[in-house]
């Protein structure tokens, strides 16, 4: 299935209901499902990115090596509108940030596995490959997945703040 989401096309590979592959890519051209669990899927994501939800809960298979596997499931406990540096994440796993670099950029589940919030000590760093100067595109994803999740982060807290005055 591909749908169009706020941020682009978004392609998805399930199996056994769930997901293998969640990829983000502006090259890809609607193919429609009337399947119940892509429905679910889509209804998820696109309440994420319009804001009203912090997290998707669909079920995913994760694969890749297991050095993949270890950074991935490190930043998928990153929480909302919270971010990490790839140096902070290589102290963690025992490596350096060029290795949690590549394993970010060759995350199967984009979104689910929320490597946007991993970002360079002093830049933005790059997503599924896209940097400033390469794949401008998906520099700009994960720029807007950045800016959506620090808006209602802002949102919730003014809300809490005014319930709590």
């Amino acid at each position: 299935m591909v749908f169009i989401s706020p941020i682009g096309p978004i392609g998805i590979i399930c199996q056994d209901k769930k997901i293998l592959k969640l990829k983000i890519d502006p090259n890809l051209k609607k193919i429609s499902s009337s399947d119940s669990f892509h429905k679910e899927i889509k209804i998820q994501i696109n309440m994420y990115l319009n804001g009203k939800i912090e997290k998707i809960d669909i079920p995913y298979h994760l694969r890749g090596t297991n050095f993949q596997k270890k950074v991935l499931n490190l930043v998928s406990k990153i929480k909302y509108g919270n971010r990490r540096t790839y140096s902070e994440i290589a102290c963690k796993v025992g490596s350096h940030p060029r290795p949690v670099g590549n394993a970010c950029k060759n995350n199967p589940l984009q979104i689910l596995i929320p490597c946007h919030r991993v970002i360079g000590k002093n830049n933005l760093g790059g997503y599924a490959g896209g940097t400033k100067n390469k794949n401008q595109e998906m520099f700009n994803i994960k720029n807007r997945l950045l800016l959506l999740e620090k808006k209602s982060s802002i949102a919730n807290n003014k809300v809490l703040r005014n319930i709590f005055v």
